[in-house]
C-alpha cells in the first residue's frame, strides 16, 4: 500500500511539472489579411500586405520578404516586437513587368524558440 501511493504521487508530480514546462508549445500565430493566395493585380495596382502575430509569450522578431522568381529582393523587412502581438503593413506597387510572380515569405519567433511561417505568391496580369 506504501508503495501504490508513492507511485501515485510520483506520476502526479511528473505529469503536473511536464504540462507546466509545455505552456508555450504553440507557435507564434500568423494571420494573413492581405493578400489573398495567388492573387492577381492589374499593372498599377497596389498589393497590401497586412499580417498580424500573436502569441502567449513574447514575440522577439516578425519578418517579411517579398522577391521575385529569379530570388531578386523588393522588399525585406523585420521587427523585434517584444510584445504578445504585433503587425506588420506594407505594400507594393505592381508597377513592373518583372512582377508576374512575387514571392512572399512570413516568419514569426517567440521568446520560446517557437518559429512559424507562411508563404505564397501574386501576380500582375499584363
Amino acid at each position: 500500500m506504501k508503495y501504490l501511493f508513492f507511485l501515485i504521487v510520483g506520476c502526479s508530480l511528473l505529469l503536473f511539472s511536464c504540462e507546466e514546462a509545455n505552456n508555450n508549445d504553440p507557435a507564434v500565430v500568423i494571420t494573413k489579411i492581405s493578400p489573398f493566395n495567388h492573387q492577381v493585380y492589374d499593372f498599377n495596382d497596389t498589393a497590401f500586405f497586412k499580417i498580424n502575430f500573436s502569441d502567449n509569450s513574447l514575440i522577439t522578431s516578425t519578418s517579411l520578404r517579398l522577391y521575385l522568381a529569379t530570388g531578386k529582393d523588393l522588399l525585406n523587412m523585420s521587427f523585434k516586437p517584444n510584445n504578445k502581438i504585433a503587425s506588420i503593413d506594407t505594400f507594393l506597387i505592381m508597377n513592373d513587368s518583372a512582377y508576374t510572380f512575387v514571392n512572399f515569405d512570413i516568419v514569426a519567433e517567440d521568446d520560446a524558440g517557437n518559429s512559424s511561417s507562411k508563404s505564397s505568391h501574386i501576380h500582375i496580369r499584363l
